[in-house]
């Protein structure tokens, strides 16, 4: 059986049942006055629980998960009946049998011993069903919200991981292309993307970063940019606020800003890229607005929407009720708004 965190030990179960058995026997001794009763609820009683103890770990350890979680009921009460017509038998041989060495008086009506163990049997019935159902029903919602997490675990991871190649194959392109023009600014390009690797490597292995280091990754991340495109392009990329003090998934921004960057350039009309991050104590917002240039993909970029598609399903699993997504397309101009709560 798997073991469960919080789950009490073998040990502290199996005192703690000890314990209220001992009560169940010695507490009643407390309430009768007389030698002769407490003499006669001995003999009888130890009996009596017993058996009681017996039907509530037969029902709870056999019975119920070998029949009813199995959804077998007819069995299962086949066996109950069983049972009780067996422990009916067993007190009535244990009654005449002891009775021969005490006086007949200790002995009740034939009538009433077949239903004397009847009470404290249904008794152990409904505790012994009671616990073990209610058992089961935690253990399972606590499997089901451990099978939940480790899902969403597993999903984040598997998002995360798709970010990491779809950027590198876009960079490497852009630096491939400034080879092939034998531009200064290679060697440039290829120290930031080292730097910006170095970032993915290590610090996006971590739940969290720093937002000041997710800032830092996009102005490396814009730069490399600079160098690739001409100077008809603008990129205005301004921060607002203290992003050091906000803690955010790693990887999480840069799908907007690549994308402003795939479909807001343009080598012969004057195009603009405007990024934004506001930065508040316990929230962030990010616009970030483009033109649209119709113009023929590149090898890198006809999975472009990758991207997005990861970084808003990371959203919806990440910040459920606590993150506001617009994405505006009017054909020319696209303009995205971004806003994350962070405090719950």
């Amino acid at each position: 059986m798997p073991k469960y965190p919080g789950r009490p030990s073998k040990t502290y179960t199996i005192a703690i049942h000890l314990l209220i058995w001992v009560s169940f026997f010695f507490i009643p001794l407390l309430f009768i006055e007389s030698a002769q009763g407490r003499e006669r609820f001995i003999i009888m009683g130890w009996f009596l629980l017993s058996l009681m103890a017996g039907y509530f770990y037969l029902n709870y350890l056999y019975l119920i998960p070998r029949f009813l979680l199995r959804k077998k009921i007819l069995p299962y009460i086949l066996f109950l009946a069983g049972t009780l017509v067996c422990i009916g038998l067993i007190h009535l041989l244990y009654v005449y049998g002891i009775g021969t060495f005490l006086e007949h008086r200790h002995r009740p009506p034939l009538k009433h011993i077949a239903f004397t163990p009847l009470y404290p049997a249904l008794l152990a019935f409904a505790l012994s069903t009671a616990i073990r159902i209610t058992g089961e029903w935690f253990k399972n919602e606590k499997q089901k919200k451990e099978m939940e997490a480790e899902k969403l675990f597993s999903e984040l991871a598997f998002l995360k991981s798709q970010v990491n190649p779809h950027f590198l194959f876009n960079t490497l392109n852009n630096i491939c292309s400034l080879a092939r023009k034998k531009s200064e600014d290679t060697e440039d390009a290829i120290i930031k993307l080292a730097q910006i690797m170095r970032y993915m490597l290590q610090d996006s292995k971590d739940e969290k970063v720093s937002l000041g280091k997710e800032v830092e990754y996009l102005e490396n991340y814009i730069e490399l940019q600079r160098l690739r495109i001409s100077g008809q392009v603008k990129i205005q990329f301004t921060v607002e606020g203290t992003p050091e003090f906000l803690q955010i998934e790693p990887l999480l921004l840069i799908p907007f800003v690549e994308n402003a960057f795939k479909h807001g350039v343009s080598y012969l009309e004057d195009s603009m890229i405007v990024i934004l991050l506001r930065v508040g104590p316990d929230r962030l917002f990010l616009k970030v607005d483009n033109k649209i240039f119709r113009q023929e993909a590149e090898p890198s970029s006809r999975d472009s929407g990758i991207g997005l598609k990861n970084v808003i399903r990371r959203l919806e699993l990440l910040y459920p009720q606590r993150h506001s997504l617009t994405i505006q397309n009017d054909g020319e101009d696209y303009r995205v708004e971004l806003s994350i709560i962070f405090a719950a």
